[in-house]
């Protein structure tokens, strides 16, 4: 989808303390040479607390960043992917309280990492069509924490982050222009996140931690196919929402200033983007920030966009692509424009 007159006001990211790898090396939870391999310097980590009270954390720091004034918010979009503290209960209405508050509506968005992107990509159709003073606050984060979750070894190629990030969408200027924002899917390979699990009446009823490892494994053998079969369908995929988008948006690969992809081990990043085949080399990538920060899910994007205004390393004129990869498997993309370098200061570290 092609956009006019959607900008992005403000960005904001939560991140948990840095945690060494080598750390967990030591004490045999990581292994030493899939350390080595995937690349990764350190992961962010809590050790209590709701996700949801990490999204309220920047969705104000994101609002307190909104020039001029605060945006008349007409809507609070919460993505996350696991657990959100409590049971049966909404964690965007309690975020929404304690950010905008009023009469705004707010919704949860399940789309696990590309969340994020398919908020941003609702947001933009609601302020469309919405009044020209309307704005739409985006929010996500999640944490991975044992029991639940081993964020050293329940999945390969990836280690799991505990942080948030926010965005406003609004109409009125900001910091950067939405040019496109494209989601699409294939689902063929949906059960390889199942494998040979069976329905359960409550969580947890197949032991914790989550072995999403084994679920492949499961499902390989029951199929016959292999993790290049998978691997073909993750690269098409993100290639397909990739290069629509950046169709769409009137722009080429080698125009893009930087490149904000989901924080992966750096063997996936590369493959499933194409790095080589797309002229992609690490230095116009946020592969040097997400190595020391891990994957928190649907917020890689939004949290990748502040690092990089933050610290000033895009300039007005450049464009940006945020890129997203979720299981089942969804695949985002959006190109923006930056249109302001504020004065932030860090807010992730």
């Amino acid at each position: 989808m092609r956009w006019e007159n959607v900008n992005i006001s403000s960005a904001a990211a939560w991140l948990g303390r840095f945690e060494d790898v080598r750390t967990a090396v030591e004490q045999g939870r990581y292994g030493a040479e899939v350390a080595e391999a995937e690349g990764y310097l350190g992961v962010r980590v809590t050790d209590t607390g709701s996700p949801a009270d990490m999204a309220v954390t920047a969705g104000r720091t994101a609002l307190s960043r909104v020039p001029d004034q605060i945006p008349h918010v007409e809507l609070l979009m919460h993505a996350s992917f696991g657990f959100q503290g409590i049971d049966y209960w909404s964690p965007a209405a309690y975020i929404e309280q304690r950010t905008v508050g009023g009469s705004a509506s707010a919704m949860e968005v399940k789309q696990a990492s590309t969340g994020g992107l398919a908020a941003l990509h609702l947001a933009a159709a609601h302020v469309t069509a919405g009044s020209p003073t309307s704005s739409v606050l985006v929010t996500t984060a999640d944490a991975y924490r044992l029991p639940v979750f081993e964020r050293y070894g329940s999945d390969d190629g990836v280690l799991r982050a505990d942080g948030a990030s926010a965005l406003v969408v609004t109409r009125q200027e900001g910091v950067a222009r939405v040019l496109s924002t494209v989601l699409c899917g294939d689902t063929t390979h949906e059960g390889i996140h199942r494998g040979d699990e069976q329905w359960s009446d409550v969580a947890g009823s197949s032991g914790w931690p989550v072995d999403v490892r084994q679920r492949k494994q499961q499902y390989f053998d029951r199929t016959g196919l292999a993790g290049r079969d998978v691997g073909m369908t993750l690269i098409q995929g993100a290639q397909k929402a990739l290069h629509q988008a950046l169709d769409e948006a009137g722009t080429r690969p080698d125009e893009i200033a930087r490149f904000v992809f989901p924080n992966l081990g750096l063997p996936a990043q590369r493959m499933m983007y194409q790095w080589e085949a797309n002229g992609i080399d690490e230095s116009r990538t946020t592969w040097g920030w997400g190595r020391g920060v891990g994957h928190i899910a649907a917020g890689d994007q939004a949290a990748g966009l502040a690092h990089l205004l933050e610290t000033r390393a895009v300039r007005v004129g450049d464009r940006v692509v945020l890129c997203g990869t979720g299981s089942g498997f969804s695949f985002a993309a959006a190109v923006l424009e930056i249109t302001a370098v504020p004065d932030w200061s860090v807010s992730s570290d």
